[in-house]
């Protein structure tokens, strides 16, 4: 209804504007008959037909930039409308997602501690059902650090504290955290071992690089491994994070990294997810003055962050 009004507003506009214009140009040939009625030599005659040309060019002018004045307005006006809706449903969405996931967790805790406290509970059960309520809390934990997180960056309050981080290191200890959590996802990590140590801000750096094999493990095609590869050259160190998958379209490569953006695909936007672990990993490596790139190759994505050594 708001498209098709906004269309019958700028046709009346334009309209009025051509209207206008031919009034005008009526007036002009009216005033120039008149002159050159009463006009008494060739010369005067002339001089009034370089008026009428004068005045109708003018009237051209005038009105051809107060069409195009009122086109680019309106289409500023309705691009960032479009935006702030876009803007609109993506929160909307967001806050819908993070209610979900603030559920499922919860739930599941308050099922583990129901069963927990049960009398003559099996000890298997009881470590099965303990070991259940940790990864969820550990899930929590996750999604409560991307939220505020995501509010520091947005206020530009994000602050790096940095220390000498071995980056291999960091890795394997991550990917055993990783191991205990998803016992049933292989994660293997290719490495020279050779330590590599950059100057960089620890917990943020281990929040960007836990987001993105986060995002592989959800999103990876079923019982296929995940591959870190981890390679140093021209003074930066590369961790590459790869899933079997469905490929990345083009077309959202330049997005994936946006705020509360999500793959449209139908087989994606079925996964649970919040939109911003990529915007705050995103986020993390261009604070430490490196860079996050998205690639399909061979039925993989492949995320690689790159950051320099100083």
């Amino acid at each position: 209804m708001a498209r098709w009004l906004s269309i019958g507003v700028i046709t009346y506009m334009i309209l009025g504007i051509i209207w206008w214009g031919m009034l005008l140009f009526r007036k002009n040939q009216e005033v120039y008959d008149t002159q050159v009625k009463f006009s008494q030599s060739s010369e005067e005659i002339a001089t009034f037909e370089k008026r009428r040309s004068r005045q109708n060019t003018m009237v051209i002018g005038e009105g051809a930039v107060l069409a195009l004045s009122l086109l680019v307005g309106i289409y500023i006006i309705n691009r960032s409308a479009k935006r702030e809706i876009q803007s609109a449903n993506q929160q909307s969405n967001f806050l819908l997602s993070v209610s979900h996931e603030l559920k499922s967790p919860i739930a599941s805790i308050k099922l583990a501690l129901q069963t927990l406290i049960r009398p003559g509970l099996p000890a298997e059960k009881e470590s099965k059902f303990l070991h259940s309520a940790i990864n969820d809390t550990n899930r929590l934990e996750k999604l409560v650090q991307n939220i505020l997180l995501s509010a520091n960056i947005e206020d530009k309050d994000i602050e790096l504290y940095k220390t000498e981080v071995d980056i291999p290191a960091l890795v394997r200890k991550l990917v055993n955290q990783f191991h205990t959590e998803y016992p049933n996802h292989t994660i293997e990590v290719e490495s020279n071992d050779n330590a590599v140590t950059i100057s960089a801000d620890e917990q943020h750096l281990k929040q960007a690089i836990v987001n993105l094999i986060d995002n592989a493990i959800k999103y990876s095609a079923f019982e296929q491994p995940i591959m870190i590869t981890l390679s140093n050259a021209k003074k930066q160190v590369s961790v590459k994070i790869s899933n079997y998958g469905s490929p990345i379209e083009n077309s959202d490569k330049s997005k994936i990294f946006e705020k509360f953006y999500r793959v449209k695909k139908s087989d994606i936007r079925e996964k649970e997810g919040t939109g911003i672990g990529l915007y705050i990993s995103k986020e993390i490596v261009e604070a430490h003055r490196g860079t996050i790139q998205v690639d399909s190759s061979n039925g993989m994505n492949h995320f690689t962050i790159s950051l320099p050594y100083a």
